[in-house]
């Protein structure tokens, strides 16, 4: 499976956060404050220029630890045929090298409960935080420091 990761506008993964992450709503409830932000990266993961994945990363403070120079992962999704393959994982690698490349020293999370497990692989730390987000479920804070 030959998955291109590139980045995107946030425009161009309101679909996927709809049909992924907010059953199917309108596109403009799957926006994000900071989207916009000339800070901001969006990365889309395609296969045969269907985009199947993506995630956002937003220049925004902590609101459970205090976290120097940090940026948020938001709308971390891959399209469920295409979920337990590595794409996630793929997509999550790109992220963290992105922040790498602009020196941030930490990366955080509002991650949902189902989805903890899958970060945690890949060495990011739960501090046992745990909140409803309205509308869309319980979910954990994650960080992680990049080196």
């Amino acid at each position: 499976m030959d998955i291109l990761l590139k980045k995107v506008s946030s425009s161009e993964l309101l679909d996927i956060r709809s049909k992924v992450l907010r059953n199917n709503a309108s596109h403009e409830n799957c926006k994000f404050n900071g989207d916009n932000k000339k800070s901001s990266i969006h990365i889309g993961a395609y296969i045969n220029d269907k985009i199947i994945g993506g995630i956002s990363i937003i220049k925004n403070n902590s609101n459970y630890k205090e976290l120097k120079n940090c940026y948020q992962l938001r709308g971390m999704c891959v399209l469920d045929s295409f979920q337990n393959n590595g794409v996630g994982n793929k997509i999550l690698k790109e992220a963290e090298k992105e922040c790498k490349n602009l020196n941030i020293i930490n990366i955080w999370m509002n991650a949902r409960i189902k989805a903890a497990p899958f970060y945690l692989r890949s060495k990011y730390i739960d501090l046992g935080i745990r909140y409803d987000i309205k509308d869309i479920g319980l979910h954990c804070f994650l960080y992680k420091e990049l080196k």
